[in-house]
């Protein structure tokens, strides 16, 4: 409070607003928290986007599988042959670049953030073994689930 001598009165001064200290603890407050957020969110968002490449393989492996079954010889399961659809090397997707089989191994690669991702499902057996399949990753396992990339 101040006062005026003078006349008598008085004049109160309430501040309003923010000190320049108490903004920049603010800022780094949410400095901090985007740190850490902004990755773990980019890391979910490719983890959903594997989701996808994992769900477009599936046609091409029952296919694979058949024509294991109906050739006994997974060398001639390759895209466009004994039953097999055609590769797929211009997806419409946002997240799958590209699908292709040749002699019972089915690759598949991802674009945009999943970029250099991709992995491998190699078909092996006959009709009297059964069919096993394996997997092998490209880029960051850790994006797939757990245990898929044959680890």
């Amino acid at each position: 409070m101040r006062s005026d001598l003078h006349s008598g009165t008085y004049q109160v001064h309430i501040r309003k607003g923010f000190t320049l200290i108490e903004l920049m603890i603010v800022v780094a407050i949410i400095a901090i928290l985007a740190t850490i957020a902004i990755p773990s969110y980019q890391n979910h968002t490719k983890k959903a986007a594997i989701s996808e490449l994992l769900q477009a393989v599936a046609p091409y492996r029952s296919e694979v599988e058949l024509c294991v079954y109906t050739t006994n010889d997974v060398k001639k399961c390759t895209a466009g042959q004994n039953g097999i659809q055609a590769n797929l090397t211009e997806s419409k997707s946002r997240y799958l670049s590209s699908i292709t089989v040749n002699g019972g191994t089915i690759t598949v690669e991802g674009k945009g953030s999943l970029e250099g991702i991709g992995y491998t499902l190699t078909v092996q057996g006959d009709l009297s073994k059964g069919i096993a399949w394996t997997t092998a990753c490209q880029g960051d396992k850790s994006l797939f689930p757990t245990g898929f990339c044959g680890d």
